[in-house]
């Protein structure tokens, strides 16, 4: 496997593991934890010594949260102590200050959904500027920029996490190095996947009994796109509500196109005997961690689910679990007569 084609693996899989991340800081959001058992707290040092934040910064690294509330403590520790670094810092060609700002930007990175809109923006804009004065690109900024925009994916404005993937791409191809053509491919392919709402999305493939598939062909229902693999164990915990959902609106108008990203093709075809899948399932093998239809769409967390509309036009990219219910119980109401003989709603 070439060097360029490990990037994408690797950064595919970081993201998964980000989506992880995000689940915790929305947890803690929401419950707000408190401090495990074990953890004391983070207290910064009020010294300039830059020797000695050196030393704490090393060791606040170390530390490992137990929860997401001390997992947004480390990182805003890490942030504070680097930028005192950094600014007591004058030499910055020494490996000291590139070590902090790395440091700074990382942990920035990492508390993006945490912050709000002003400071949001402004670390967005640091982080340009980070990567661009890079003379070389490590594998930390990739990681560093499919993380920023994973974060910024979480917010309920998605407009700066467009900006970002078409950001970072933009600077990575000025770098003209052929072994970031797959990272710009999959930063190029979030941002697509990012502005499917509203717009047509052409599907076309082969089943696993070897017919040609063309979304056209389901015009006039509303289909939910689904990205599975039988590796992953959420796609057959997802099987039963998946099979309700199915049952319930199929008469209605409702399909199921599932494409099975397995790496083996009799593994996928066994899987889907094995829960007794009834939609249509199309195969798009992973070739070393990815398949085409991933790469087009910037799919990089499984399962992924898109719901279309009658013209096959993207309602949204985020149609797994109950907001798929509820976003079919909105398209498609049941049309009982006890429903047909009420007063029309005035919405």
């Amino acid at each position: 496997m070439g060097r360029d084609r490990r990037l994408l693996l690797i950064a595919s899989v970081f993201t998964i593991c980000i989506s992880v991340v995000q689940h915790h800081l929305a947890s803690a959001q929401e419950s707000k934890p408190t401090l495990g058992t074990g953890w004391q707290s983070i207290v910064i040092p009020s010294t300039n010594d830059v020797v000695q934040l050196v030393q704490f910064l090393d060791e606040t690294k170390k530390r490992e949260p137990l929860n997401a509330a001390q997992y947004i403590e480390k990182q805003r520790a890490l942030r504070e102590v680097a930028k005192k670094i950094v600014e007591s810092t004058k030499d910055q060609n020494s490996a000291v200050f590139r070590k902090a700002e790395a440091e700074f930007v990382s942990a920035s990175v990492m508390l993006l959904g945490n912050e709000g809109p002003d400071a949001q923006r402004k670390m967005f804009e640091k982080f340009q500027d980070y990567l661009t004065k890079r003379d070389k690109i490590e594998f930390s900024d990739v990681q560093m920029a499919v993380l920023a925009g994973q974060n910024l994916e979480q917010l309920p404005d998605r407009t700066l996490a467009k900006e970002a993937y078409k950001s970072f791409a933009d600077i990575f191809r000025k770098k003209d190095a052929s072994s970031l053509s797959d990272v710009i491919a999959l930063l190029d392919a979030n941002g697509r996947r990012l502005e499917l709402p509203g717009k047509e999305f052409k599907l076309v493939g082969t089943t696993f009994s070897g017919e040609d598939f063309n979304v056209e062909t389901l015009k006039n229902k509303f289909v939910l796109v689904y990205f599975w693999s039988s590796a992953v164990k959420a796609c057959e915990q997802e099987h039963p509500y998946m099979l309700s959902v199915y049952e319930k609106y199929k008469e209605r108008g409702f399909e199921i196109v599932g494409i099975g990203l397995d790496e083996k093709k009799d593994e996928a075809q066994a899987f889907i005997k094995k829960l007794s899948i009834p939609w249509i399932n199309l195969w798009d093998s992973r070739k070393n961690g990815v398949s085409k239809v991933m790469e087009t769409y910037g799919v990089s967390a499984i399962p992924t689910m898109f719901l279309l509309d009658k013209e096959s036009k993207v309602i949204t990219i985020e149609a797994r679990g109950l907001l798929l219910g509820k976003e079919l119980e909105r398209q498609l109401p049941d049309q009982s007569p006890e429903d047909t003989n009420q007063e029309p709603s005035d919405k």
